[in-house]
């Protein structure tokens, strides 16, 4: 019974409004049906390809009907004593032969007979057309040298599914099977990924899809859909690298001082990994890693720009030649933060660690010659040594380095594990003379204003230290004339020698026995001399 209650305000039947929405939702069931009819799974290609020989034979069947000899009757026949050697034993006592041979063979020359075999290149002709005209577009699209090989790929991916197996190992795929199909375009087919390894591979839809080690798939093995392909495989390992000018792939890291002067870090050594989000190594993964970082790495990668080829850019994955650049970056940015002096000070802290003794040296001879109620004038601060960073406080720098480098390139995928700093090395030869200038000026006033005279009130004993200072300000003017350095050598001896025989001359005025280290350093400058003499 029909109410008002089954018309819609805008005048539409309970009926049209059902056909509405069958009509919007039969186009949804029917792209359903299809898309799991030609999933690219390879169970689903395999189940293709039973359906295609069941038409196949089902075509046949239906040809054979038109033949006299091999009419529906013939055939209702052959399934009548079949059902009957089954279900009625004394049909079966009296039955010569086997039915199920015998309809065996009405088949077979059924099928073989020909007025049916004559329809086959009917059916066959426009598949292998197809096929071929398939494997030629697909081989245009990835560029491959071989039709062969896309013919293979195309009857894998709609009919057959595959088994056939890539290997993944130290972060590559071997040479053997980079001709196979499943690297050149994709799956089906399976992989196999060692413990060091980790690969990447993309949906037909586009997204990523990581596969580690395979040890616990199914026959150690992964499954890869149609037209997964192949992206990058990456190393799991821990990568070792030495920047020592071995090669053109390691050569040191050269920069400038904040003053300018050039500056080269030789012998630099860095550990570094996939980043691996804290996990520790264990037996069944003894290299850890985060699915994210693997993706980082990836599609983070860069290309080399080639403007004067054919081909303008070039895809070249190599994450450690990264990891290495801005390894390089970093330590390339903090040499040209500091000066020459900083960790190549000419005055540091052993220098003024030895001013120190040689000032309580001085105060003790002070209060040895001073009458015993003089005083001692106040004694001058001694300058801290200028600013030095030494090599292992460099070394714990980047070991925090390290660290934050994690923080910071966390987005990159890749985690600095350790680093070692080995030789600082300076091209003298290529100092500007202004920047040598300035350098040797600055270390003469430190030394100058660290070894000024911190006597007493006797005139005698400063006129000593004066002397003492004169001999180190010597230096400087010996190698300013550009004497020979035995020359130099001789002049540095005498000088030393006057001033001992003044030290000499001092002990003997007090009526004190000069001491036994004095006597012995007259005797060897004495032997000395005559030496160069």
């Amino acid at each position: 019974m029909t109410t008002a209650a089954s018309v819609s305000p805008l005048g539409e039947t309970a009926l049209q409004k059902e056909q509405e929405r069958f009509n919007e939702l039969f186009p949804r069931l029917r792209d359903a049906f299809l898309n799991r009819i030609f999933d690219l799974k390879p169970h689903r290609a395999a189940r293709r390809l039973r359906y295609l020989i069941f038409l196949f034979l089902l075509s046949g069947f239906l040809i054979t009907l038109t033949n006299e000899n091999y009419a529906l009757s013939q055939w209702a026949r052959h399934l009548q004593d079949i059902f009957w050697y089954l279900l009625i034993p004394s049909y079966a006592a009296d039955y010569q032969g086997s039915p199920f041979v015998n309809f065996v063979s009405f088949a077979w020359r059924a099928f073989t007979d020909p007025h049916t075999l004559q329809y086959l290149p009917v059916f066959l002709a426009p598949f292998f057309i197809a096929l071929q005209s398939a494997a030629i577009y697909l081989a245009d699209i990835f560029e491959l040298e071989e039709v062969r090989v896309a013919r293979s790929f195309v009857w894998e991916v709609a009919l057959s599914g595959s088994d056939e197996t890539i290997r993944i190992s130290q972060g590559e795929i071997a040479e053997k099977y980079r001709q196979s199909p499943n690297y050149l375009i994709g799956g089906p087919g399976k992989v196999v990924v060692d413990l060091d390894s980790v690969a990447v591979f993309e949906r037909a839809d586009g997204t990523p899809h990581i596969i580690g080690p395979t040890g616990k798939e199914l026959g150690g093995k992964a499954t890869l859909e149609g037209f997964e392909r192949f992206r990058q495989a990456v190393d799991l390992r821990d990568h070792f690298i030495d920047l020592r000018d071995q090669d053109e792939k390691s050569p040191s890291v050269k920069s400038r001082s904040l003053d300018g002067i050039p500056i080269t870090a030789t012998d630099v050594r860095l550990v570094f990994s996939v980043y691996r989000d804290g996990r520790k190594p264990t037996a069944e993964h003894p290299y850890p890693f985060s699915k994210k970082s693997i993706e980082q790495i990836v599609y983070q990668a860069t290309s080399r720009v080639t403007p004067d080829l054919a081909n303008p850019s070039t895809y070249e994955f190599s994450w450690i030649s990264n990891m290495m650049g801005l390894v390089r970056g970093e330590l390339g940015g903090f040499m040209s933060q500091r000066g020459l002096t900083e960790y190549l000070a000419s005055i540091g802290t052993p220098e003024v660690e030895r001013l120190r003794q040689q000032e309580d040296e001085i105060r003790q001879e002070i209060r040895f010659f001073n009458p015993p109620n003089a005083g001692l004038q106040s004694v001058p601060t001694i300058p801290p040594a200028p600013p030095f960073t030494p090599r292992h406080q460099i070394s714990d720098l980047f070991n925090e380095f390290a660290n934050k480098f994690t923080e910071k390139t966390r987005n990159r995928g890749v985690e600095l594990r350790w680093i070692g700093i080995g030789t600082w090395k300076t091209p003298l030869e290529s100092i500007p003379e202004q920047h040598l200038g300035a350098w040797r000026l600055r270390s003469e006033n430190i030394i100058q204003l660290a070894t000024r005279p911190i006597l007493g009130e006797d005139v005698r004993v400063q006129e000593l230290s004066q002397l003492i200072q004169e001999i180190l300000l010597r230096f400087g003017d010996l190698t300013s004339r550009n004497l020979d350095r035995e020359e130099i050598i001789t002049e540095l001896l005498q000088a030393y020698k006057s001033q001992i025989k003044l030290a000499w001359d001092l002990f003997t005025r007090r009526n004190t026995f000069p001491p036994v280290f004095l006597r012995e350093a007259l005797r060897f400058l004495n032997r000395l001399l005559a030496h160069f003499v």
